[in-house]
């Protein structure tokens, strides 16, 4: 095992956009109208909403514009409150806008935030990333990382609206796992385990990371062990759906095999469900 390092997602987010790209201009005028996952939004909807995370982390990060949610936090609203009226507010403002011009416009903001997260120092330090558990700056691989996993997801939600089968390939599926990984880690100071505690996530023939427990943190690795406490392990079909919140959290659980200390595997996959579960 090797302590796991920056996750490089350039590729990814390049080759993500081209077949989102390619799902959604093979839309007819019906499918657009599609209901997802997501309650107050059709599939046009979350287009949108992918657009305007694209305009928005251009705005703030790439040319240091004030981040348009301070306004709603400055009248006291909380976090998740502003952002969902941020993201709604958005959504349906850009309701005119034709099929053709969404796509037009996700083709070039794609091609522009992929070359400013390959451009950017990926050490450098930017906004915080709860999703990493950080409670102050964050390095920019850990922002670009995260916002890939955003991306993966959305599209994810458009596949299962319009009846598609889920992107499995390992150039995609890998970084959007090893960045669940890392968030998952950050989120298990509640687990109570001896420091030493071992616990394996991964993909059965595709990829493995150990999660040990020390002090009160968990220090993420690649690969595994010989002998690890406790082990999860998806199936290649099913981590694509697991891994972008396509199953409810009663369902997240019984998609994992199971290994080692039986009662510390549950309680993980458990936590797993609450972190990740639709």
């Amino acid at each position: 095992m090797e302590p796991s390092g920056p996750i490089d997602v350039d590729a990814a987010l390049r080759s993500e956009r081209e077949r989102f790209l390619v799902l959604l201009r093979s839309l007819g005028e019906e499918d657009w109208r599609r209901p997802t996952e997501c309650p107050a939004y059709d599939v046009q909807g979350v287009a949108a909403h992918v657009l305007g995370d694209d305009l928005s982390l251009l705005s703030r990060q790439r040319d240091r514009a004030t981040n348009g949610l301070f306004r709603l936090l400055a009248e006291g609203m909380d976090f998740r409150s502003a952002l969902d009226r941020f993201n709604d507010t958005w959504v349906d403002t850009v309701q005119f806008f034709s099929p053709v011009l969404l796509i037009d416009l996700l083709e070039l903001t794609g091609r522009w935030t992929a070359d400013w997260y390959a451009e950017v120092d990926p050490e450098l330090v930017g906004e915080p990333v709860g999703f990493f558990g950080a409670g102050g700056p964050s390095p920019y691989w850990q922002i670009a990382a995260r916002e890939y996993v955003e991306r993966w997801v959305h599209h994810h939600q458009i596949l299962r609206a319009l009846d598609r089968e889920p992107i499995d390939d390992e150039a995609l599926l890998v970084p959007a796992a090893a960045t669940v990984v890392r968030g998952f880690g950050a989120h298990l100071r509640g687990l109570d385990v001896p420091a030493g505690t071992t616990l394996v996530l991964g993909i059965e023939g595709l990829a493995a990371w150990t999660l040990e427990r020390e002090g009160e943190a968990w220090c993420v690795y690649d690969g595994r062990p010989e002998e690890a406490d406790a082990e999860l392990m998806l199936d290649p079909t099913l981590a694509p759906t697991v891994l972008s919140r396509g199953l409810p959290p009663g369902e997240v659980e019984a998609a994992f095999t199971l290994g080692g200390d039986e009662d510390l595997a549950r309680r993980a996959a458990r936590g797993l469900a609450a972190l990740g579960g639709r």
